[in-house]
């Protein structure tokens, strides 16, 4: 089985982010799936990939990325973002899943604990997007709140490289926070504190149990399922039915050439 899996930056200067990845994926992972990773064009900070117009502009790289993991053979695809950035738009271009990291963490944690809570950075404009984000998807009076981590963004994407379970550690205090406040299950909202969590040891707080979930080691195995049910069961890839109505490749083809996008794979 094959999954792609887009990354929000350039490879440039991702390295040492993608090894711990790599590591928490690889633990994870189906023995026999195989992990095609993408990275986008343009964006090169990743302090503007939590921010409203970075994001608008870095789908349309994010698409590209998914369409040509399509055409070289993935079986589904997942963004590497807590965001889900251009998963909705992407449903109605492939014909293979299309994983949200988030997304697919929220509907496992259900499972586990009725009310949920979340776990973020620093930066207000992600958190409010995190905040809508439950919302958006029909969790609202499922979801306790959040919490946002109190170092710095800066310091927290520097420290977690080289000492990964101090920051697990303040996940966790956030963690206990929410579940003081009601939560039964955690959500790390951000692809890098879920990283530096899985890494540093972080799967649940104690006394009491509650699990704390990684949204990319989420995104990951839903997408190998999804993968299975499409190709062992003829489950499809998505409804076709509203939003994720398929778009037809003549019209992508000609929206392509009135906004100079590059969305033929073969280009």
């Amino acid at each position: 089985m094959k999954i792609g899996i887009v990354h929000v930056t350039v490879e440039k200067g991702s390295e040492p982010y993608t090894e711990l990845i790599n590591q928490t994926f690889g633990a994870a992972k189906r023995d026999d799936t195989e992990l095609m990773h993408r990275y986008v064009r343009h964006m090169r900070r990743a302090t503007d990939t939590a921010l409203a117009f970075p994001t608008l502009l870095n789908k349309v790289d994010v698409i590209n990325e998914f369409l040509q993991l399509q055409a070289d053979g993935a079986d589904a695809v997942m963004v590497a973002c807590s965001g889900d950035t251009g998963v909705g738009e992407a449903r109605s271009l492939l014909d293979i899943p299309v994983v949200g990291p988030m997304e697919a963490a929220a509907g496992l944690a259900m499972g586990y604990g009725r009310r949920i809570g979340i776990v973020t950075v620093a930066d207000n404009p992600w958190a409010g997007f995190m905040d809508q984000f439950m919302n958006d998807i029909g969790l609202g009076s499922r979801y306790v709140g959040l919490r946002q981590l109190r170092t710095p963004t800066m310091q927290v994407f520097t420290q977690g490289f080289t000492e990964p379970a101090t920051v697990a550690k303040e996940i966790a205090e956030c963690a206990r926070e929410l579940v003081e406040i009601g939560a039964e299950s955690i959500l790390v909202g951000s692809a890098g504190l879920s990283t530096f969590a899985s890494y540093g040891g972080l799967t649940h707080l104690e006394d009491p149990v509650v699990p704390i979930f990684d949204v990319l080691v989420a995104g990951l195995k839903l997408a190998e399922v999804r993968a299975e049910l499409k190709l062992k069961v003829g489950v499809p890839e998505v409804s076709r039915a509203g939003w994720t109505e398929r778009y037809p490749d003549k019209d992508v083809a000609r929206l392509a050439g009135q906004f100079g996008w590059y969305a033929d794979p073969a280009s």
